[in-house]
């Protein structure tokens, strides 16, 4: 199975997941009446590695796009495109594939990722900007949550903006991942031209919180923390196995009204990798959103 067609089936199976889990307080959860929600959105995706106190950023552009979503179906489109060239700002150019699925269900919450990224720059303060076009790295990942208290908390109504959370509510979240990354250095990361391989898996705990301030503003949180363990795929094979430590945080500033939502989100992972010179490297995916959403019935 290509990338592709896993991405479309999966997509077209996370609706059809839900459907079954239809457990809700309403006194803490309500439903938008209308069938149809349509979206406009601005958005960052970025990734970020750092090693020997230094950070190596991409240089990649803002997006804009626009979705829609049919209740009840497995319709559920968006699409985006780059609107900030940056080829001559004098941070290099990015070469990069970000493909992420988030789907926020009733009780669970699955993030997805393939991000793939050429070309970084290091622009330390009172430093001149140094280009790394050949700096590289891969990530194919996947992290699973449980939210034990998923009748009572809406994470759809903090990141997808398909709900109202009514009540200010917590929970504590379970979860786990794996990941695959590849990384070339650059020629500065270590001293050798050897990518770096690591698979890692692991669990992570945390806890959500949604404060309701008024009835039309929601802020909420949701932070896990672990461990995975893994290595080189080599390595492995002769059971040398590390451990790294693993954090996760996502939250948002919601506006709501009966038919239409405005929302300020972002998706913070932490991953943690050790090179063969022995020190850590840092990979950091980052993302922020900002978000218009209208609920409309043809």
């Amino acid at each position: 199975m290509t990338l592709r067609n896993f991405i479309y089936a999966v997509l077209l199976l996370c609706p059809t997941i839900t459907l079954g889990q239809v457990k809700t307080d309403t006194a803490y959860i309500a439903d938008y009446p209308q069938r149809v929600m349509l979206s406009g959105f601005l958005s960052q995706s970025s990734v970020q590695l750092g090693k020997d106190e230094k950070d190596y950023i991409p240089n990649n552009p803002l997006r804009a796009g626009v979705g829609i979503s049919i209740k009840n179906t497995v319709i559920n489109f968006s699409y985006s495109f780059g609107i900030a060239p940056l080829e001559q700002d004098g941070k290099g150019k990015t070469k990069s594939s970000d493909l992420q699925i988030h789907h926020y269900g009733r009780y669970f919450v699955l993030d997805l990722f393939y991000q793939k990224y050429k070309g970084f720059y290091n622009d330390a303060e009172g430093d001149e900007t140094t280009l790394y076009p050949d700096m590289y790295v891969r990530n194919l990942g996947a992290e699973f949550a449980y939210i034990f208290k998923g009748d009572k908390f809406s994470a759809k109504a903090a990141f997808q903006q398909n709900e109202i959370q009514l009540k200010s509510v917590g929970s504590f979240i379970l979860g786990g991942g794996a990941y695959f990354f590849k990384v070339n250095p650059g020629g500065v990361l270590w001293e050798t031209e050897n990518s770096l391989k690591n698979v890692q898996f692991g669990i992570n705990g945390g806890y959500a919180y949604s404060w309701v301030i008024d009835e039309r503003w929601m802020a909420t949180g949701i932070l896990t923390v672990g461990v995975n363990v893994g290595n080189d795929p080599h390595l492995l094979s002769d059971w040398k196995i590390e451990a790294y430590p693993t954090a996760f945080g996502r939250g948002g500033l919601i506006y709501h009204k009966n038919d239409w939502a405005l929302a300020a989100t972002f998706l913070v992972n932490n991953k943690l990798m050790y090179t063969e010179d022995d020190g850590e490297l840092s990979f950091t995916g980052i993302n922020f959103q900002l978000s218009f959403v209208k609920h409309i019935d043809f």
